[in-house]
């Protein structure tokens, strides 16, 4: 079976992002891709990693355990052993966030807080990466988060008290 290789403007269509975050994507070395001639191609597969990426890096040992309960008998499976940085998370999670019916200075106060907050250096920040677009014509906007639970908790939690109407 033929591997599906896209190309920048594609993903860039499917995450819905311009064509120049996906270039900073690559260039960062956040999205693999391979070079065609002039042109940048990105397969499915580094796609679908991207969206869910892990960050693993070599420290610490991990050894995955799964136990099963099947017709009153225990199972127990044992996957390989993994080498994973105490520092990263073993779960990487991407999301995104519309937010309907709003107008450009609430999008811009939006994304300059939670900027801010990225940049405060915070640990539970790193490897942690925030995209935000805002559709004018849609009065929408969009956030697009890839990074551990509590990271994606915190930013969503963040998102909520900065959309509440007040009363």
């Amino acid at each position: 079976m033929e591997e599906k290789y896209y190309t920048i403007y594609e993903v860039a269509d499917i995450l819905g992002l311009h064509h120049k975050t996906i270039r900073g994507f690559i260039s960062d070395g956040k999205l693999n891709a391979i070079k065609i001639g002039k042109q940048w191609r990105i397969t499915k597969a580094d796609l679908d990693n991207f969206m869910g990426k892990e960050n693993l890096s070599k420290s610490e040992e991990v050894q995955d355990n799964i136990q099963f309960h099947v017709d009153g008998k225990d199972l127990e499976v044992t996957g390989e052993k993994k080498d994973v940085d105490a520092n990263f998370s073993r779960i990487s999670i991407s999301t995104v966030i519309d937010i309907k019916s709003m107008d450009k200075e609430n999008f811009e106060r939006i994304s300059n807080t939670l900027l801010a907050v990225m940049n405060s250096k915070e640990e539970m920040f790193e490897h942690c990466t925030i995209h935000m677009k805002y559709e004018e014509q849609a009065n929408q906007c969009k956030i697009l988060l890839w990074g551990n639970a509590e990271y994606i908790k915190e930013i969503i939690s963040m998102v909520t008290v900065l959309t509440e109407e007040k009363k």
